[in-house]
């Protein structure tokens, strides 16, 4: 089914079958197939989006469009489940969005295991037995390292590993961590060869490096697919056509192949299919009884549609077509008595399809059994059957071929006895190729005028060549050539139309010979030039040749030769304007492949301007005014080939053009020439909750003044004002009701004048800001000013909040604050400050529904026993929208990062605490605390360090009780 309209005029269709690819712990690939173009513009790029499963929140993936139809998206949440989808845009807009995938969840299958698992509720302890020296073992090496997938800027790694008995598996790279068998390599350079090899490691050390893979080379895209070759419209229903195609010589990946149709005389081109079709048929259904029909075919492959093919030949849309009719009228021409010459007239039906082939069968006269003659079919319908035993009679028989199939056979023909016959041959006139159609008319009418048993042989001379045809690439002119290999001193060409000489020469039909090639030449060809033309060589052993040149075959030549005679300048960029300083306005256009040579005419509502240039073609009006309106053309001529482009501005087109003018006017004069704004009006709010107007000034001189207005009265600023550096600044004290207005600043001298203004009103305050304490939460909002007329109220569910043991309210001028103690499930929801003076109410809103809260996946382990002076490293993953922050506590107290104490957040998403040279001190419960904006949660882990020699102590939990948040359960929410 088709695509609704496009939500932009011209803009694309949607993408189609999108596809998710190895799916892991942080990235998928995703790939798609692009939408069919017929009259909308090429695509420029494509945009991905994702969508958390359980959330309508789609979020852009890219923030450039891509070109290819792949695209790997890293930066998932390990644990989450995303769906994708694909919008295309191209110069007129975006399409609508592919139908979304299916949801696939970001997941190592080592972690997916290891989160399952613990479902139970018991308690995940791992120890570490480094004291053990006889049971330590690194992993074994990594085996079979190869590279599933490879694509144009990545590669995807797969290899068998091999564990130590005992081994536990730890982070190989800082970046991102490795758990499963298979990795993503991003950020190949594109065509280039690679070696990789791998290293397994855990907690006693890392494994010999693997066998590097041999080169492994990622894509090359050449670009788009070369355009489809000659395209076969035939009949197959009342409502259908089959339609067939060359494959292109240059395929580059091809995906398939998209098929347009129109109605013949209308350029109005339609989509057959909205898939991509993989083979080179396709059957195009649904059209109307009688109806004429062109088609074209695009080839595709991941960076987009190949060029159009060639057009179709129309094509009625009729019947199925049928096989043809008998051939009937089988005659010998002559024998030899080895071979015969035979001939026989086309069959009277052909099925709707030309019949183009022929087949022979003979049998020797009273058998019953058909034999072929030849093999493959023959195109003429006249055949030299060999290899005959004199004397014998012999029975033929003819088939004829189109694209609907083998048609009837004929009637068997007479019996013909091989027998030499003896009559002489006629003049060398007659003997010509066998391959020239006219020789069938010759032939009969040669054939009417003889005895009768007069003989014809027709002889094909050695070393005769074809008649080629030909178009002149620089002159444009329609040349047949001939070249003869037997030729005296003697000989000549005698050029003919319809067997008659050529004497006239007035249509400029040049004859040029040159030694042993002849040249016929139509300087001035036209449709009066359809027609046989043949030419023979005086002197020779009937040395000749012909060629038709039909109606269709001349329309494209002289197609081509106009092309050749009038070319066309391709232009890169269509007539464009761009404003200058002083208003000035730029007409300008870039042509492809000019000489130094060009010349161009630029006119203006008809009134001609002339310029030479070369590239870049510029022309600079220095006024435009309202008198410009109207439409400007460029011509452009460099030798034979020319080119036009114009450009209408008029109405709002207009407007805006002679707007962007007086404004670029306006501001030369304003800068260049006086006194000027360079930073115009703005508020500054002091800590002190102080308000002032602040601004810069520029090009000033001694005699230049600065005044300040409020309302449009003169007002004067406490102390004079030094324009020395450029800043100024005018404090308004004891900010109140009374202080709003408009405020204006002028900057002026005997060179010109400049002024600024802005308007203040009401109050000013910053958006709502969570932070989480060791109580709860705690809302504050930033005021920027205030009045002592504002009364400040706080809402909760559109329920009015006071102050209470829950709930605190206070602030500073500067700041509006709200803390909410203990918080629980019933503390969810919206949150509200109003903020209210005389005249109007101003409020702002923030969401505590800890949706996007930060959050702990997994990865930590509930105990840990460690020898002392080894390294404890603590991982896990984390998520949430705004990327969360991750705070380590120890035994309650903050861990402030240092020699021992390593912290790091990577990809907003791997949280780490390492601790180096474990000691007994650094024994006890240690906290890790995520939260953003919506909340958070917090981990507990017990570390228990004991003394080399010693005995491993049993680990046992010793947790405490944990405060509760919005959620329940572990990891707890703060």
């Amino acid at each position: 089914m088709p695509d609704g309209p496009p939500p932009v005029a011209g803009s694309p269709g949607a993408p189609m079958d999108i596809k998710i690819h190895d799916a892991n712990r942080d990235y998928v690939i995703v790939s798609w197939k692009p939408p069919n173009t017929t009259t909308e513009g090429p695509i420029i790029g494509y945009f991905v989006d994702r969508c958390e499963t359980g959330t309508e929140n789609w979020v852009q993936c890219n923030d450039s469009p891509i070109k290819i139809c792949k695209y790997p998206v890293p930066g998932l949440f390990e644990g989450h489940s995303y769906y994708f989808r694909v919008r295309a845009i191209n110069s007129k807009g975006i399409s609508k969005p592919s139908r979304m995938s299916d949801p696939i969840a970001a997941l190592d299958p080592t972690e997916f295991e290891r989160l399952h698992g613990n479902l139970g509720g018991k308690l995940d302890v791992v120890t570490y037995y480094d004291d053990v020296e006889d049971e330590k073992k690194v992993p074994g090496t990594p085996s079979k390292l190869h590279a599933p997938e490879t694509d144009r800027t990545y590669v995807v790694l797969s290899w068998k590993p091999c564990l130590a008995e005992t081994g536990a598996w730890q982070r190989v790279n800082t970046q991102v961590p490795v758990r499963s068998p298979r990795y993503a390599v991003f950020d190949l350079a594109e065509g280039k060869q690679y070696l990789f090899r791998v290293l397994a490691a855990n907690m006693y050390g890392s494994s010999e490096a693997s066998e590097p893979t041999e080169p492994i080379q990622t894509q090359e895209l050449r670009g788009v697919p070369s355009a489809p070759g000659q395209v076969v419209a035939t009949r197959q229903t009342d409502t259908s056509l089959v339609i067939q195609w060359a494959e292109p010589k240059e395929p580059n990946n091809l995906i398939g192949y998209y098929i347009d149709v129109c109605v013949k005389g209308s350029k109005d081109w339609d989509s057959a299919n909205h898939k991509p079709h993989k083979s080179n048929k396709f059957v195009v259904q649904g059209l109307t009884t009688g109806g004429t029909y062109v088609f074209r075919v695009q080839a595709i492959n991941e960076l987009g549609l190949s060029d159009e093919s060639q057009e179709s030949s129309p094509l009625s849309v009729k019947a199925a077509l049928t096989i043809p009719s008998a051939p009937y009228d089988i005659a010998l021409l002559a024998c030899d008595g080895e071979s015969m010459v035979l001939n026989w007239k086309r069959p009277v039906h052909s099925g709707g399809s030309p019949v183009a082939e022929y087949y022979i069968n003979k049998r020797r006269h009273g058998e019953h059994t058909w034999r072929e003659v030849n093999i493959p079919p023959i195109k003429e319908r006249l055949f030299k059957v060999e290899h005959l035993s004199a004397g014998a009679v012999y029975e033929f028989m003819v088939y004829g071929g189109s694209l609907a199939g083998l048609g009837a056979p004929s009637a068997p023909s007479k019996a013909f006895h091989c027998d030499a016959w003896t009559m002489p041959e006629p003049g060398t006139a007659l003997k010509t190729s066998l391959k020239q159609d006219i020789l069938y008319l010759q032939c009969q009418i040669f054939l009417l005028l003889l005895p009768v048993n007069f003989t014809v042989c027709f002889v094909n001379p050695k070393g005769a060549q074809e008649m080629t045809c030909t178009v002149d690439k620089e002159s444009g002119d329609i040349i047949l050539s001939f070249e003869s290999c037997q030729i005296t001193e003697s000989s000549h060409f005698v050029w003919k139309k319809f067997y008659k000489e050529i004497t006239d020469f007035s249509k400029e039909i040049v004859i040029k010979t040159e030694g042993s090639t002849s040249k016929l030449i139509f300087k001035h060809p036209d449709q009066g030039d359809v027609g046989c033309f043949s030419v023979s060589v005086t002197n020779t052993d009937g040395v000749s040749a012909s060629h038709e040149i039909h109606a269709e075959e001349l329309e494209k030549m002289l197609a081509k030769s106009y092309g050749i005679r009038h070319p066309v300048i391709p232009l890169k960029t269509q007539l464009a304007y761009k404003i200058l300083e002083r208003g000035r306005m730029c007409f300008w256009l870039q042509a492809e492949h000019i000489s130094s040579a060009v010349t161009y005419k630029f006119f203006a509502n008809n009134k001609e301007l002339s310029a030479n240039d070369t590239g870049i073609i510029e022309f600079v009006l220095d006024h435009f005014t309202e008198d410009s309106e109207g439409t400007f053309t460029v011509q452009i001529e460099d030798g034979k080939a020319r080119g036009q482009s114009s450009l209408v501005l008029i109405g709002d087109d207009f407007k805006a053009a002679l707007a962007d003018a007086e404004h670029q006017r306006s501001e030369y004069i304003r800068v260049k020439e006086g006194p000027h704004f360079s930073e115009f009006l703005s508020v500054h709010v002091g800590d002190d909750c102080s308000v002032a107007l602040i601004c810069k000034v520029d090009n000033l001189k001694k005699e230049t003044a600065l005044h300040w207005f409020k309302d449009d009265v003169e007002i004067t600023p406490e102390g004079p004002a030094s324009l020395a550096s450029g800043a100024c600044k005018f404090p308004i004290s004891l900010f109140s009701k009374a202080s709003t207005g408009i405020y204006k600043a002028t900057i002026s001298d005997d060179r010109g004048k400049d002024q600024s203004q802005i308007e203040i009103s009401g109050s000013s305050a910053a958006e709502l800001a969570i932070h989480c304490t060791a109580t709860g939460i705690q809302l504050h909002c930033h005021m920027k000013y205030y009045t002592e007329e504002m009364k400040i109220h706080w809402l909760h569910a559109e329920s009015k909040l006071s102050h209470s043991e829950k709930v605190h309210i206070g602030g500073t001028p500067a700041m509006a604050i709200m803390e909410i103690l203990e918080p629980t499930e019933k503390d969810k929801g919206l949150y509200h400050i109003q903020i209210i003076d005389t005249e109007n109410t101003y409020s702002r809103t923030i969401d505590l529904s800890g949706d996007d809260r930060g959050k702990v996946l997994g990865g930590l382990p509930d105990v840990v026993t460690i020898m002392e002076k080894k390294t404890l490293s603590l991982t896990c993953t984390v998520c949430g929208d705004p990327k969360p922050q991750v705070t380590w506590f120890k035994n309650g107290a903050e861990v402030y990062p240092d020699d021992q104490y390593l912290v790091s957040l990577e990809s907003g998403k791997f949280a780490s605490l390492t601790i180096k040279g474990v000691s007994l001190e650094n024994s006890g419960r240690y906290t890790m605390t995520v939260q953003n904006k919506y909340g958070g949660e917090s981990v507990d882990i017990v570390v228990s360090i004991y003394k080399h020699g010693d005995t491993i102590p049993q680990a046992k939990p010793t947790l405490t009780e944990k405060e509760r948040g919005f959620g329940s359960g572990k990891p707890r929410d703060i």
